[in-house]
């Protein structure tokens, strides 16, 4: 199925670049080799991509399950014996963690700035 489509989308921009009226020489050179490389390098491109973001989440699904491990661990040797220390852990880790978040959101929000200064200027 992805070859007829790639197929479909191939005859779509050839056709598309015979009818317009070239705007530069270089598209006169433009062949339907040209669109089929350009097509099989944007595939790969995507199929990297998912790749990425597949190992992304098995290594955040690692962290959470650590995350959880390290608690469970620290709740049922601490908690019946050391109460106090227990505690005092947990409120290292929500200092932390409540950092981390800001930390996080703030980045988020500087980046989602910058991309509205650069779309709005026209980069």
């Amino acid at each position: 199925m992805a070859v007829s489509t790639t197929r479909t989308t191939h005859e779509i921009i050839m056709s598309t670049v015979r009818s317009s009226p070239s705007f530069h020489p270089l598209f006169d050179k433009f062949e339907a080799r040209h669109v089929t490389q350009f097509l099989n390098q944007s595939f790969e491109s995507d199929a990297a991509k998912h790749r990425a973001l597949r190992g992304d989440r098995w290594f955040r699904l690692a962290y959470v399950i650590l995350g959880v491990g390290v608690f469970a661990v620290l709740t049922l040797l601490l908690l019946p014996s050391r109460s106090d220390l227990y505690l005092q852990i947990l409120q290292g880790i929500g200092l932390f963690g409540s950092g981390l978040a800001v930390g996080y959101s703030l980045r988020a929000y500087q980046d989602k700035r910058s991309a509205r200064r650069r779309q709005s200027s026209g980069l």
